[in-house]
């Protein structure tokens, strides 16, 4: 009778130990699941709160091809503007340059004022579209700035989820507050010192004995050189400090998985197997969360980079027409307003860069933990 006993009773704890050991795989499941749809809610959210066409499931739809696409119907839609400037640039120096022969007829006084009449005719052209693009550029950084304010402690938040919580909280602070400093930044020098680069480059044009290129090239030089150098550095700050986080985090989950395997009676094999299996599915959602926020940041600043290449290259057109038809005022000016243009584009090229950079080594820590 006593063995009976006892055999009932282990029966018993035998199916408690099954049936404890799957209830916490199937909480867990109906939590991810739950989980999941939330995710994907949340980020269709952010998504088209800045007109991005995105969600969760195109994440596994992504590729170069689909991207560019995106990227050229933007693009489509903002070429009219530099064809026409360019247009409008060929006109101003061929009649720049009948003018200027017109005036080299009447003597050296009159010379000067048609070349005066000139470079402000194609300042009245150029420099209005130009600063146009300069406020479009100021507004796309606020946008950018506001899109990672949301974006960022969201991904930071799976990112915990999945177990990286060292390196989730170096990405926070640092992108945030790069984010910040950028905007900031731009909202307190971007357009004054633009509009100084496009005022010493008239300045320059309508005086021909004051020579102003290398004072506008040395700007141009310090500022691009300058910005590159500090994202190079903050990448290879936050790089190494993810890197060092994320070993730090995998020590703390190997360490908690070995402490419920081993410790927890009975059901400790199954809970730690559990938490292999939801850490892993929302390192793949991780994946997939860092990835759309990577293309967001794309979508967002390339079209814009291109369309001020594309003013850029119209400039350069600009330039070797006045050195063809011997305008040389008018090359002045172009040149330092392609000098301005160039370091509005290196503004937004570091800026997607240190956000995709960064985004890209908290997944690869979030994989790597």
């Amino acid at each position: 009778m006593e063995q009976f006993i006892k055999k009932i009773i282990a029966a018993a704890l035998m199916i408690a130990a099954i049936f404890l050991g799957l209830s916490p795989m199937t909480a867990c499941a109906d939590e991810y699941s739950d989980g999941m749809e939330e995710i994907s809610e949340n980020v269709g959210d952010i998504m088209s709160g800045f007109s991005l066409d995105l969600s969760l499931d195109d994440a596994e739809k992504l590729s170069i091809d689909s991207l560019l696409g995106k990227v050229g119907e933007q693009l489509a839609d903002r070429l009219g503007e530099p064809v026409h400037l360019l247009a409008v640039i060929f006109m101003v120096i061929v009649l720049c340059a009948v003018i200027s022969s017109a005036g080299s007829f009447s003597g050296k006084a009159s010379e000067d004022i048609y070349s005066m009449v000139c470079v402000m005719s194609a300042v009245a052209v150029i420099l209005p579209r130009i600063m146009a693009v300069y406020s479009e550029i100021l507004s796309l950084i606020h946008t950018t700035g506001s899109f990672i304010l949301v974006f960022v402690p969201f991904f930071t938040g799976i990112a915990v989820t999945s177990g990286s919580i060292t390196t989730a909280g170096i990405y926070h602070i640092m992108m945030l507050g790069a984010s910040e400093f950028i905007v900031k930044l731009a909202e307190s020098w971007f357009m004054p010192v633009l509009g100084a680069a496009a005022a010493l480059g008239i300045t320059g044009s309508i005086f021909p004995s004051v020579s102003l290129d290398s004072l506008v090239n040395l700007l141009k030089k310090v500022i691009t050189w300058g910005i590159s150098v500090a994202m190079t550095l903050f990448t290879g700050f936050v790089s190494l400090k993810c890197t060092i986080g994320s070993k730090a985090d995998g020590a703390a989950a190997k360490t908690a998985k070995m402490l419920v395997g081993n410790f927890v009676p009975i059901i400790g094999g199954a809970v730690s197997d559990a938490y292999s299996t939801v850490k892993g599915s929302f390192q793949v959602i991780g994946g997939a969360v860092g990835a759309l926020g990577i293309t967001g940041i794309i979508l967002l600043l390339l079209p814009m980079i291109l369309e001020v290449l594309l003013y850029r290259f119209v400039m350069w057109v600009g330039i070797a027409a006045a050195e063809i038809f011997s305008s040389e005022p008018l090359r002045k000016l172009m040149k330092s307003i392609d000098s301005g243009l160039a370091i509005a584009q290196c503004i937004l090229v570091c800026y997607s860069v240190i956000f995709v950079l960064c985004s890209a080594i908290l997944i690869r820590a979030m994989g790597g933990g």
